[in-house]
């Protein structure tokens, strides 16, 4: 009877453990999914599109559109789970070499996310957040080193 009961505590700790192991460590992101767009001054768009890749894994993309119909990337971004901590990871192009800046998410919600990076020269903070369903407000900032340095990104969920 004891090896049973034994058994049994092992077996729901290991069912436990694998199942809050399993969970979509991503999911507190989900409501990025999609494509996002916002007009430019010019007359040109930018749209930024997350899609998720696996449970601790949302890849992103943003481009630019002119009024000519000529499109560019201007950055990769990743939004990453790796060893209980969540990071923004972006590479501009044409900016820091070519390599990745890794953002650490220090709060982040069902409708947001702020992520920072203090002794990055600009941008040291990222936030994002849904305004609505279908509309986003993000801005990077110098944080509170540069308050006065600050753009913002007003962002329409694209629908074909």
């Amino acid at each position: 009877m004891r090896t049973l009961i034994l058994f049994m505590i092992v077996g729901f700790s290991f069912y436990a453990f694998t199942k809050r192991n399993n969970e979509n460590k991503m999911q507190s992101f989900k409501w990025l999914e999609g494509n996002w767009t916002m007009k430019k001054k010019n007359g040109g768009s930018i749209m930024e599109s997350w899609f998720p890749h696996n449970d601790s894994l949302m890849l992103g993309e943003s481009m630019s559109f002119a009024i000519t119909g000529h499109s560019k990337v201007l950055e990769n971004l990743r939004l990453a789970y790796k060893a209980g901590t969540y990071y923004y990871i972006s590479k501009v192009n044409g900016q820091n070499e070519g390599r990745e800046v890794a953002f650490k998410i220090t709060s982040h919600s069902e409708k947001g996310f702020v992520a920072e990076k203090p002794d990055h020269d600009f941008p040291k903070r990222i936030r994002y957040e849904l305004i609505t369903k279908d509309s986003i407000h993000a801005f990077i900032d110098g944080g509170p080193s540069m308050p006065d340095k600050k753009s913002d990104f007003y962002y329409s969920r694209y629908k074909n």
